[in-house]
This record gives C-alpha cells, structure tokens and sequence, in this order.
C-alpha cells in the first residue's frame, strides 16, 4: 500500500489510540486562514518526507517523543489552552499515523475548530469523507521543486479542497514561482491559496511583487500573501512558539 492510499478507520475506543507527541503548547497561529489568532499545537512525530528547509527536523522521527493516548492529548490540551477553541495539528506529519481520524473525532468532539498542517503527499480524500470533517481545516503545504519532494505530491488533493481549506505554496526558488502560477492556473478547487517565502532564502516582497504582475493575467481573489508570524516575533530558531 502506497502512502497516497492509505486506510483510515476509527477505532472502537479512539481515546486509547496512541501517538508520537512531540511537543504540545498554546502560540498564535502564525500561518493559514487563523493567523494571528491563539491556538493550542499538537505537533507528532513522524514524517514520509525530508523537505531541504524543514524547519521542524527534530519531529522527522519519533526517538524522543512521548507517546500519549489521545484522551491523555485532551487532557494536556484543556490544561494549557484553557479557553482556547483552536488546534493546530502539525508535525512531522499529522497522516503518517493511520489512526490520526481518532485524535481528529475527539477534538472535533470537545468543540475544538481543527487546522491541520499537512504536507501534500497523502491522499486527503478519506479524511475529507469523514462525518466531522466540518470541524477540521486542511493546509496542504504542496511541496515545490526547491524542496526536493514535488515528486511524492498527491496532485488529486489540490482539486479535493473545499472554500474553507488552504493550499499553501512555500516558494524557495525562481523554479518555484513558475510551477506556482502553473498549479494556479491548472487548480479547481476554490479554496484559498497562502503563497509564503522559504525563510532566509526569499523576500517576501519578491512575492508581493510576483502577484501583482501575476494579477494582470489570473484571479488574485483568494491569493494570499503570508509571512511566518511567529519567526518574526520570536528567535526563529525558537521551538514552543
């Protein structure tokens, strides 16, 4: 079975699902359609993939996570983010578990809005398909060339996005603007497009500059220009932010 197919099934008792944490802490979502407002992280351990500007590489693999069931990633949750209806689910890569729609039922349960940073490579579909999938929002970071993985993308997943969802196009290099305006071009989804720079390696103004040209020819109405909020607040070096 490939990654892009992989099962998904809720277990009898999702509270005794178990999984890799890594860390989890309240911060301001710094990217996507909720930035700016505070949310709870829960980042797993885990990923498929090895981008070349991962700014998360400690959560690649799971050698010093603690594993927690999700009632007891509730629990941390209600105990930091008291007042907090937001989730950020991120990693490594929240679908690298298989038993990832038991943690999603329960937040979903406890009335938590969910936004899940995932990256591109597996097929969003069953997830998509669930019964509380109105709780859950999708930021599928498609991966550009200048990462090195556009080759594992799940290229359906662009077109599987709904009004609410976010494909977001972090931009490295000159080849990455290219391939940006081809899959803006040749996307049906309406949902909104977060085009962010590699940080260190591309101005922002650079893409300021490349969407006002890019308006002369396309729609720009659900483009979106976005900066890592927190890298400008905090050390960006920072983790826990």
């Amino acid at each position: 079975m490939t990654e892009n197919a992989l099962n998904i099934t809720l277990s009898a008792n999702p509270a005794e699902s178990r999984f890799p944490v890594s860390e989890i802490f309240t911060s301001i979502n710094g990217e996507g359609t909720l930035s700016g407002e505070l949310a709870v992280f829960i980042r797993l351990c885990n990923c498929n993939l090895r981008c070349s500007y991962c700014d998360t590489s400690y959560a690649w693999k799971s050698d010093s996570a603690v594993i927690m069931t999700a009632a007891e990633i509730i629990d941390r949750v209600k105990s930091v983010g008291k007042n907090i209806r937001n989730i950020t689910l991120t990693g490594g890569e929240p679908f690298f578990r298989r038993n990832a729609a038991d943690l999603l039922k329960l937040l979903s349960d406890e009335g938590y809005l969910i936004n899940i940073e995932t990256n591109g490579s597996i097929d969003l579909k069953p997830y998509l398909d669930l019964p509380f999938s109105g709780s859950l929002i999708f930021c599928c970071d498609y991966k550009l060339p200048a990462s090195g993985e556009e080759k594992r993308m799940h290229l359906p997943n662009i077109d599987l996005l709904r009004p609410q969802d976010v494909l977001k196009l972090v931009i490295g290099s000159t080849e990455d603007f290219t391939r940006s305006l081809e899959i803006i071009r040749e996307r049906h989804s309406e949902s909104y497009i977060y085009l962010s720079a590699v940080f260190g390696r591309v101005e922002p103004m650079e893409i300021v500059e490349k969407l006002l040209a890019w308006s002369k020819e396309i729609s720009t109405e659900k483009i979106r220009v976005q900066l890592q909020l927190h890298k400008y607040i905090w050390n960006p070096e920072m983790r826990g932010v």
